[in-house]
């Protein structure tokens, strides 16, 4: 998972206190227009695992720790939507272990890192 926060995730988390304005946008397109046509009831999920991604992603940039803090990042995200993810993969009728919660949040990851990174506006 540390090399999968990079690229687009970083591009979000250098700007703190833009970063959710950038992303949600493309989450709810590209992201949440796959997930909604392969499986239509994980939209929610994806959304707001998307969210906890991106506020893992801003915290350590806050704290100038984005590289090689991939596994605090998702121990992270874990902690916020773990349950959540566990019983949402239950409740689709799949494995809900910590193996399969790991990997819908690398999944989630893969999906963000894959969009082209936003432009950010030069300040003047």
């Amino acid at each position: 998972m540390s090399n999968k926060f990079v690229s687009f995730l970083e591009a979000v988390g250098k700007d703190f206190a833009k970063g959710l304005h950038y992303i949600l946008p493309i989450a709810a397109t590209s992201g949440e227009v796959a997930v909604a046509a392969f499986a239509p009831s994980l939209g929610p999920l994806f959304n707001a695992t998307v969210s906890a991604v991106v506020l893992a992603e801003q915290k350590a940039a806050a704290l100038k720790t984005q590289t090689g803090t991939g596994a605090q990042k998702l121990a992270d995200v874990v902690q916020i939507m773990g349950p959540v993810i566990s019983q949402s993969l239950a409740d689709a009728g799949k494995a809900n272990d910590q193996t399969a919660v790991t990997g819908y949040i690398n999944s989630v990851v893969q999906v963000l890192n894959a969009a082209p990174a936003p432009a950010v506006p030069a300040t003047a």
